[in-house]
């Protein structure tokens, strides 16, 4: 009997899976599991109360020798982890060694920029038609110096390169202001029914004229969409340019900030008095929630935080 019902097919039982609303979550989780994450949690509470227990039935006034080296404050224990400080002249050492490589950063990023800017000026669209450049990449390009910026640095107004606002009409052969002659106005060409000679009125058409002339609308409508798709992947190109000088840009800020904050503390390990003018400032970024929450809605970006460097000031000392 038991042979004849191993003989018959069964069906097979699979686990089931992770719901597909629920994917966020993870894996889903099995009996097995659940096992030894129940085993784990009870032997941490286990130990727990042991330590608990210990600590009550513990005596006070007893003595061991590891009571020496200890210390308590405000009945918190206290323990050496066996740091030491380095002398004065190694630490200065190493803020030196760091602030090289920020400096040897700064340098390898500067000519990455340079090499920006010079593909983004060479582009034809930047120099004449700022009507397709957005806003914002616009801002970004003034801002690194690419492009001209619009405003005006002073105040005094720019003089005009165009010629005198009068307008003089002079008849044929008169005289201007300058003792020119006015030249006579040139003939009008010939008007041409054919697209292929202008300026020739051949009165008659060839065979074969209008299979040309739809020959050459069509080249003319390719060539149209082959420009058109150059343009668009020149766009996407100088997209992908202006994001990448942005990001450099600021890279090269913090870097800045960074090397300016290690030379400040490598001076102020220095003799003499200072006077602190500014202390460290947080850089706040555009998306970042208020601490008044009045800006819940808004998106809060991840990334970190940037620091501005602090400023001291030495006072001037009279040395002998």
């Amino acid at each position: 009997m038991s042979s004849l019902r191993n003989s018959l097919h069964r069906r097979n039982h699979k686990e089931r899976s992770q719901l597909a609303h629920r994917a966020k979550f993870g894996i889903l989780e099995k009996h097995k599991d659940y096992v030894l994450r129940a085993r784990d949690y009870h032997s941490k509470q286990e130990r727990i109360r042991t330590l608990q227990r210990k600590a009550e039935n513990r005596n006070k006034d007893e003595f061991y020798f590891g009571m020496v080296n200890q210390k308590t404050n405000a009945g918190v224990h206290i323990q050496d982890r066996g740091n030491f400080a380095m002398p004065v002249d190694m630490v200065k050492i190493l803020k030196t060694q760091d602030e090289n490589y920020i400096r040897t950063m700064r340098h390898a990023n500067a000519k990455k920029i340079d090499r920006i800017k010079s593909q983004l000026r060479a582009m034809a669209d930047l120099v004449g038609e700022r009507g397709s450049v957005d806003e914002e990449e616009l801002a970004l390009l003034e801002k690194g110096g690419v492009l001209a910026s619009r405003k005006p640095k002073g105040k005094r107004r720019a003089r005009s390169t165009s010629g005198p606002k009068h307008v003089v009409f002079l008849e044929e052969g008169e005289k201007d202001t300058h003792g020119r002659f006015l030249d006579p106005a040139p003939a009008p060409a010939a008007v041409s029914n054919d697209d292929d000679e202008p300026g020739v009125d051949l009165g008659w058409k060839p065979e074969g004229h209008q299979q040309r002339k739809k020959g050459k609308q069509k080249a003319q409508a390719d060539g149209d969409s082959d420009l058109q798709l150059l343009e668009e992947e020149s766009k996407k190109h100088r997209r992908r340019l202006v994001q990448e000088l942005s990001a450099r840009m600021e890279r090269d800020q913090q870097l800045r900030y960074a090397e300016r904050e290690l030379e400040m503390q490598r001076f102020l390990m220095g003799k003499g008095r200072t006077k602190k003018l500014k202390g460290v400032e947080v850089v706040k970024e555009e998306g970042d929630a208020d601490e008044d929450g009045e800006d819940e809605d808004r998106p809060v970006r991840t990334s970190e935080k940037t620091y501005k460097p602090r400023v001291y000031k030495w006072k001037a000392e009279r040395k002998r």
